[in-house]
């Protein structure tokens, strides 16, 4: 059990498993005995799992779940706080076809964009922002009650991904690229390196979209709004309104 989830995290990594013993100074006799069956002591088992930054519940784990060593520090500083979130916690409700129109408009991406999971990097569907879109302030907050939703179809999954991406998109013009939130220390690395490369990772939990708490962390992280992470637009809505009604 160990030694195949052991060589599956290697082989993740792009590492040899006899690679990392070694540098742990673990002898070829004692990989053997791993291979024929055996595990770690613990303290080597720790050692292993800091390496390859991985839980030791983790690598002794047949499920494909994985609590990092950061998350597992602050498990128990959050814990209390648990129960009020999941009372909070629903699912994702029916999106009709022309409310996901709005949205699409909203954040200048094609619907292809939005329902697709094979596209990673986000282009604009026009090369100029309509900014009358943005006096639909309602879709904005659709657009937050969607990341806070619970995805539990492949559909809604996709679609905060992709809005997820977005975010990213618009951040990285600001100077806040992949090095930068990573600095973060409330957001998942693992979560941001799926959605930037869009190759899975094997603890599927980090495969989907920034939730409202990690749109919450940027925010405050990088001091940009909401309304600018979604359509890359930094006037006011009210700026906005204002040269709009003056017009008429």
């Amino acid at each position: 059990m160990f030694w195949q989830k052991y060589v599956s995290i290697c082989e993740e990594k792009n590492v040899k498993p006899r690679a990392i013993a070694k540098e742990l100074d673990v002898s070829p006799a004692t990989v053997t005995k791993w291979k024929n069956g055996s595990i770690p002591n613990r303290e080597t088992l720790e050692k292993i799992a800091e390496r390859l930054d991985v839980s030791a519940e983790y690598l002794m784990n047949d499920e494909e779940y994985e609590i990092t060593l950061r998350d597992k520090r602050n498990m128990f500083k959050k814990v209390t706080s648990l129960p009020q979130r999941w009372l909070s916690l629903h699912s994702g409700v029916d999106i009709s076809k022309q409310q996901l129109v709005e949205i699409a408009d909203y954040v200048n991406a094609s619907l292809y964009y939005l329902n697709s999971d094979k596209c990673v990097e986000y282009v604009p569907e026009n090369k100029k922002y309509d900014r009358k879109n943005l006096l639909n302030v309602e879709i904005l907050f659709e657009i937050t009650d969607i990341l806070d939703d619970c995805a539990d179809s492949d559909f809604y999954r996709t679609l905060q991904i992709q809005l997820s991406r977005i975010v990213l998109s618009h951040l990285a013009e600001k100077g806040f690229n992949q090095e930068k939130l990573s600095a973060c220390s409330q957001l998942s690395t693992a979560k941001l390196e799926f959605l930037y490369s869009g190759k899975e990772k094997t603890d599927i939990t980090m495969n989907y979209g920034l939730n409202y708490s990690d749109l919450s962390v940027l925010h405050r992280f990088t001091g940009e709004s909401y309304q600018y992470m979604f359509t890359g637009v930094e006037e006011s809505y009210a700026e906005i309104a204002e040269e709009m009604f003056s017009d008429k």
